[in-house]
């Protein structure tokens, strides 16, 4: 009882004592209040929260398509109210806590799942919606969270309903339990072995999930949440790639199937390790958070906030949802070690709040309780002034982790004064030297964004130069966003074998003998929900692919324990389904085809998600075996948009399917909807696909010059296993570069004249950042990271 009692005293009960701007309390629900309409549905007393409103007169506005509340706002406005509660003992609150968790229960499914969107006030469940079909996805962790913080605070008032609360609580942990295999086991990708139990394969909602775990473990301590905690923690714990000054900077990634990418988005690893390792005393994943807070997310202060790196940093559509998480992470850290710069830190993050931003915009409104819903520039007139559900209450969740702490809400009103940043420079802006460089044109490739929407590949002979300016003489260290290619280019090829004669589409594959294989049989390959597989013997599938003048043949072999397919059409996404994408060359911006195989209750059919139809000409057979079943089609090129197909031609294809759950198999275990992504299939005949077989590996190199500086030589053929983007140092040791002009030639310098560099950009960064803010009364904060040692200082002066 008494480590119950001791537990929430320290980390959940706040003091009554106000603090804030002068003295204010600056906590303001009102906007909130205004959002929550309370309502009766099926003779429950339950509340709304309205998505969107917008700038100038701040009406409800509903979400277009979706509906009109979402258990992503209710379940966290839930919270908002119990730890306003918890501060003020407003009884009000409660009962609008209570409504909310209302609603999220109403959500619920009888499998502890939860759909996410209303359409009316009458409660008509979206159970169809992109963001609300039934899952264990973000709304559902969010609605776990808030029935967790709700079992802990009404365990002291109202210890019946506390009891309710738990019942739906323990459907839905029992629901992601379920969804836990292979603990322990991991999945290479890239050459990092990351955990392949994480739920879902995204720490960035699992984390969410430790939040609520803890709450409730807190309130009812036992041996099976304390398992799942312990499960879920230890692997976002262990998924934390780099150091202080090589890439990815020691971040927890947001995504297991993208070891280079995060985003501000719902990255709560930090504070959900933290708030696990206070609830189970595990310093080692307190450790793991703060090693990550000390040297990633410090950047944020130091640097530049940014949204997103993945591979280099990206500043725009700031959010304060971004905001909450840096403010909650730090302040757990505080909580969990006395480091009194945590409490610092959050304080620092939290001033974005007030106008600490690269807008200088007062983001929130004490007078009436509002967050503007985000910045999209450096100047005001690049912020977005509507103030929706979410931005209000993740901006009012961070104020509440810091108002009460004075080493905290000392530094909410600070105002930058100087600082260091890091430069972007994008290769394809650079001048064409020699040769006919290549550009391409995409935002995202399914683990990485692209900076500004575009790269630029170099072959043999192609030289580019960029020129840019120094204006602050400094030590500077230099990075190159490129692609790391396969070791052995052949992994990243396939082929499609010409067929003498048609072969018979009855899925019957006596003809296919002869044709090369490609295969889906590992966890690498998974675009998303690793988590669920239970290995190649349950769950993979092989494709086989030929072509003639007329048609391309598709033959695929899935492993599956049991084939589910209720649904006809378009709906054919909901269960089991051969997805198949394809582009009309690998270059291609864009897909030319995209299209499901399902055996429905109607019979076999291929949809044309392109067109919303099925495709024309293109006929399918189906058939179970033992262990799985058997696809076999045959699709007219024509319905494919490739012309002439002969041999010696190349398309981009991709093929997957799901496993379970959110979860995506691919070839590639990239995003196939991103068409640079795709697989590029050769079509060849007999001859040539032995002349491809026998072709030897073709190293890539990138030559790098600064001015007169020797020049630096870049393996790029580095990559264990597919292409993919990432940050490398150009040069180990930092450059000192004084204010003027400098010219940067990048050149390919590889021997193939098949194969080519892909070059996103260069990342600039000073060695040392400093940072500097003036406080109100006087004093000047200064905030030093150095980025060769790790070594950090907080140094006030008046």
């Amino acid at each position: 009882m008494w480590y119950r009692l001791l537990t929430r005293l320290v980390f959940f009960i706040v003091p009554l004592l106000t603090s804030g701007l002068e003295g204010r309390d600056v906590i303001n629900l009102d906007h909130l209040r205004f959002l929550t309409e309370s309502v009766t549905i099926d003779g429950r007393e339950m509340a709304l929260v309205h998505i969107y409103s917008e700038y100038p007169d701040y009406e409800w506005v509903d979400a277009a398509g979706e509906g009109i509340s979402a258990v992503d706002d209710v379940a966290r406005a839930a919270i908002v109210y119990l730890w306003q509660y918890e501060r003020t003992g407003d009884s009000q609150l409660l009962a609008l806590a209570r409504r909310c968790l209302e609603f999220v229960r109403y959500m619920q499914a009888d499998d502890g799942e939860f759909y996410n969107f209303v359409r009316n006030a009458e409660g008509e469940i979206n159970e169809t919606g992109n963001t609300s079909y039934k899952s264990l996805t973000w709304w559902a962790m969010r609605a776990l969270w808030a029935l967790g913080e709700g079992v802990r605070v009404f365990d002291a008032v109202d210890a019946d309903y506390a009891d309710t609360l738990a019942q739906s609580y323990l459907l839905t942990e029992t629901a992601i339990r379920d969804s836990l295999r292979n603990y322990g086991e991991m999945t290479d990708l890239h050459g990092f072995e990351i955990p392949a139990w994480i739920p879902g394969g995204e720490p960035r909602y699992a984390s969410i999930a430790l939040l609520g775990m803890s709450a409730y473990y807190q309130a009812r301590p036992n041996e099976a949440t304390a398992d799942i905690i312990m499960k879920i923690a230890d692997g976002i714990a262990a998924y934390r790639l780099g150091d202080h000054d090589t890439y990815p900077f020691g971040m927890h990634p947001v995504l297991s199937s993208a070891p280079g990418y995060w985003h501000d988005w719902g990255a709560h690893m930090i504070h959900g390790l933290t708030v696990a390792g206070i609830t189970l005393n595990r310093p080692d994943w307190v450790e793991s958070a703060a090693a990550d807070a000390d040297s990633f997310i410090l950047r944020h202060l130091v640097f530049e906030r940014f949204r997103e790196i993945g591979v280099v940093p990206n500043r725009l559509n700031q959010i304060a949802y971004g905001t909450n998480m840096i403010v909650q992470g730090y302040m757990a850290l505080y909580r969990a070690t006395g480091g009194e710069r945590y409490a610092r830190y959050a304080g620092l993050a939290a001033s974005w709040l007030f106008g600490n931003n690269m807008a200088g915009v007062q983001m929130y409104d004490p007078q009436t309780g509002r967050v503007y819903d985000g910045i999209d520039g450096p100047v005001p007139w690049r912020v977005n002034r509507n103030a929706g559900a979410e931005s209000t209450i993740e901006g009012l969740m961070a104020l509440l982790a810091v108002v009460d702490e004075p080493l905290a809400a000392d530094y909410l009103d600070v105002e930058p004064v100087s600082g260091t940043s890091w430069r972007i420079l994008q290769a394809e802006d650079g001048e064409r030297v020699n040769g006919e460089p290549t550009y391409y044109s995409v935002s995202w490739t399914g683990e990485s964004f692209v900076s500004a929407g575009r790269y630029v590949a170099l072959g043999q002979g192609d030289v580019m130069e960029l020129t840019f300016e120094i204006e602050n003489e400094d030590d500077y260290l230099f990075y190159i966003a490129h692609m790391r290619q396969p070791e052995q280019p052949t992994a990243e090829t396939a082929h499609a074998l010409y067929m003498q004669s048609p072969p018979t589409i009855d899925a019957n594959l006596r003809e296919w003998t002869t044709i090369p294989t490609l295969v889906s049989n590992s966890r690498a390959q998974f675009l998303r929900g690793a988590g669920l597989w239970q290995g190649p013997d349950v769950d993979s599938h092989a494709v086989q692919l030929g072509w003639d003048t007329n048609n391309f043949y598709l033959a695929v072999r899935v492993r599956d324990p049991e084939h589910a397919q209720p649904d006809t059409l378009s709906n054919v996404w909901h269960n089991d389904a051969f997805w198949v994408y394809l582009t009309d060359s690998p270059d291609a911006r864009a897909l030319s085809a995209k299209f499901t195989l399902a055996q429905t209750p109607d019979g076999p059919q291929v949809w044309d998600w392109v067109h919303t139809r099925f495709l024309e000409g293109a006929s399918m057979m189906w058939q179970p075996e033992e262990g799985g079943y058997i696809y076999e089609a045959s699709v007219p090129w024509s319905s494919l948009g490739v012309e002439n197909p002969q041999a010696g031609t190349t398309i981009g294809f991709e093929a997957g399917r799901g496993v379970g759950g959110n979860s995506f198999m691919n070839l590639t275990g990239r995003d196939p909807d991103v068409a640079p992504n795709l697989l590029p299939v050769t079509l060849v005949d007999a001859d040539l696909l032995a002349e491809a077989n026998n072709a030897p590996p073709a190293p890539v190199f990138l030559r790098v010059q600064l001015d007169g500086e020797d020049p630096a030589l870049l393996a790029e053929s580095t990559s264990p296993d597919r292409s993919h983007f990432w940050l490398d140092r150009v040069w180990r040791e930092p450059l000192h570069l004084t204010p003027g002009a400098y010219n940067l030639r990048y050149q390919y310098a590889g021997a193939s004249e098949e194969a080519t560099s892909k070059v996103d950009a260069f990342y600039l960064q000073p060695a040392v950042a400093r940072r500097t803010f003036q406080h109100p009364d006087g004093r000047l904060i200064t905030l030093t990271y150095d980025t060769l040692t790790g070594e950090s200082s907080w140094d006030e002066t008046r």
